[in-house]
């Protein structure tokens, strides 16, 4: 079990559900490097259609719908109109799509409301999708990149995010928006200093109520974070994007808050400088996953990350803020990883 996994896993009374985890991040890296090479010609397929095309909707549930926005985020920084939505949202409040790419993300391939969209597609829409089950209807149904390495196992989704995440990286690539290598370089990093992780996991033990933000691509990865956390700890996340955040819910900061912070490289980063004056009014404590590059946020436990504020600079937290969500749910959950009303893949609506 990954080093600093294993000293907060010892609080539980049932480790199964965190080793199934630890055994599907430790495959990560590996199993993306594969689907690059795997998957080269539907990655291609998808960047010409993205090219020829450039209108996408991109439809998934749960963690997919967020690995969906990071995506759209991308493509919207190169002047291509792309949009996310929920899965069960266009299913009942449906768009028009005859105009369209679609894209339907779903690493099971198998969630209702996923599988149910393709009843509203019209048969000349070009679809694709992004899933890890080569079986499923999604793959069956649509030209589909099919990440390495099979279904996830484990409940919590680590594996088939960041491969997910990493597939549409490819794409990126593919559009000429990064160089591919990148891609790679970002999952392979690996953290030398953790002082700052146990600081903030400590922290996040002590608080009684979280909340998470980040702006563009950087909220999705903050909507994964909270999502993370909630289904392994089993207590509520607040999460909004920082813009919304700003207009109202920051009321519920105070001492015994624990506010965490998204940060990238750019004018963005520099926008959470406000948090300095927030954090001095409310007394909340502030942890701050940085991408930025920039002055740390003053009183705040900053846990340096690889700089960028694009696709590749999300990819490069990904083992951060999964290994903080896991030591998180451990201290909080005596059984965390092991659901008590939900399955990995939800067929019911």
């Amino acid at each position: 079990m990954n080093d600093f996994i294993k000293k907060y896993a010892d609080l539980l009374k049932d480790d199964s559900g965190v080793k199934a985890i630890d055994l599907e991040m430790k495959r990560q890296y590996e199993d993306a490097a594969q689907t690059m090479n795997d998957q080269k010609e539907t990655i291609e397929a998808l960047a010409a259609v993205i090219n020829a095309c450039p209108r996408i909707l991109l439809l998934g549930m749960g963690a997919s719908h967020f690995v969906n926005e990071v995506f759209a985020f991308q493509l919207r920084r190169f002047g291509i109109e792309a949009a996310a939505m929920t899965a069960s949202e266009f299913l009942y409040d449906t768009i028009p799509t005859a105009d369209k790419v679609v894209i339907l993300t779903s690493q099971s391939g198998e969630s209702v409301e996923t599988v149910k969209c393709f009843s509203l597609l019209p048969s000349e829409t070009p679809v694709f999708s992004v899933t890890l089950s080569p079986e499923s209807t999604s793959a069956a149904k649509t030209q589909a990149i099919v990440c390495s390495g099979g279904p996830e196992k484990a409940y919590a989704g680590t594996r088939s995010v960041t491969l997910s995440l990493a597939a549409f990286a490819f794409v990126s690539a593919a559009l000429g928006q990064i160089p591919q290598e990148s891609v790679l370089r970002a999952l392979a990093w690996e953290r030398t200093d953790y002082s700052a992780m146990e600081k903030a996991v400590w922290t996040l033990f002590s608080k009684r109520d979280i909340v998470v933000t980040g702006r563009s691509l950087f909220s999705p990865l903050g909507g994964l974070f909270a999502l993370g956390c909630e289904e392994l700890s089993n207590r509520p996340i607040l999460y909004n994007e920082t813009g919304t955040f700003r207009h109202g819910p920051m009321e519920v900061l105070g001492e015994d808050t624990a506010l965490v912070v998204f940060r990238q490289k750019g004018l963005l980063g520099e926008l959470c400088r406000s948090f300095n004056d927030v954090q001095q009014k409310s007394g909340c404590a502030v942890i701050v996953l940085d991408a930025s590059g920039q002055e740390p946020l003053s009183n705040a436990i900053t846990i340096p990350c690889q700089e960028g504020d694009d696709i590749v600079a999300v990819l490069g937290m990904m083992t951060t803020f999964q290994l903080l969500m896991i030591a998180y749910a451990c201290g909080k959950n005596p059984r965390a990883g092991l659901p008590r009303y939900g399955s990995k893949i939800t067929t019911s609506e």
